[in-house]
C-alpha cells in the first residue's frame, strides 16, 4: 500500500485537476499503509511520502481552483461594465 500511496502522490501531483481523485486515493492508501507498516515495524517512508504528495496536490488543486474562479468572476465583471457600442 506505501507504494501505491507513493505512485498515487506523484501522479497526483502531475495532473492537477482530474488528480483530485487520484490524490484522495493516494492519501487512503498512504494512512493504511502507514498504520500497517508500523504494526509489522516495518519502513514507513514511502507512506509518508505518498502522504505528504497526496496534501500537496490537495492544496494545489484548490489553489488553482479558486484562481480559475477569481479569474472567470472578475472577466464578467469586465463584460458587464464594457459597452463597445457606445465608445
Amino acid at each position: 500500500m506505501s507504494i501505491a500511496a507513493m505512485v498515487l502522490g506523484i501522479c497526483s501531483l502531475v495532473i492537477p485537476y482530474a488528480g483530485i481523485a487520484v490524490a484522495i486515493v493516494g492519501l487512503v492508501l498512504g494512512v493504511l499503509g502507514q498504520k500497517k507498516a508500523q504494526e509489522v515495524g516495518a519502513p514507513v517512508g514511502m507512506a509518508k511520502a505518498g502522504i505528504i504528495m497526496s496534501i500537496i496536490a490537495i492544496a494545489w488543486a484548490i489553489l488553482l481552483t479558486i484562481l480559475c474562479a477569481t479569474c472567470l468572476g472578475s472577466l464578467g465583471v469586465l463584460g458587464s461594465t464594457y459597452d463597445a457600442w457606445n465608445y
